[in-house]
């Protein structure tokens, strides 16, 4: 793609299957070993109806995606993400498949908005962040 308006979309794509090795290494990476992330027991325990990805696995996927986006428009070259800001809206599970996607908002010259969503195969909404790109 070459040139961008506000009434252009960011495809949902899929990022992939929530698996508990993929859990183990971003609790590795990340040094957050909270066993709801690893232990349905632990998790259940802690009145979870299973174990749960870590919010911040799925925020990191946001941002990759959004990362992606600017790199498919010729126009955007020179812009980055300036700011962001993510709301944790619902849980994200173990055998959840996430996909992200979104829409563009321009704002001016020089600044642009990419709200971008992860949802679940059910639909839902479950992390939402909003990227303020600058040039």
């Amino acid at each position: 793609m070459t040139e961008i308006t506000s009434e252009d979309f960011v495809p949902f794509k899929s990022v992939g299957v929530i698996t508990l090795d993929w859990l183990k290494e971003f609790a590795r990476v990340s040094g957050d070993y909270n066993p709801i992330h690893q232990e349905e027991a632990v998790a259940k325990a802690m009145g979870l109806p299973g174990v749960i990805a870590h919010g911040m696995l799925t925020a990191s996927l946001i941002h990759s995606r959004a990362n992606e986006a600017i790199l498919d428009y010729r126009n955007l070259r020179g812009f980055r993400i300036g700011s962001s800001e993510t709301r944790f809206k619902a849980m994200t599970f173990l055998g959840d498949e996430i996909s992200i996607g979104g829409q563009w908002q321009m704002t001016g010259a020089n600044e642009l908005k990419l709200e971008l969503q992860a949802r679940n195969q059910k639909g839902e909404t479950t992390v939402a962040t909003s990227f303020k790109l600058i040039r």
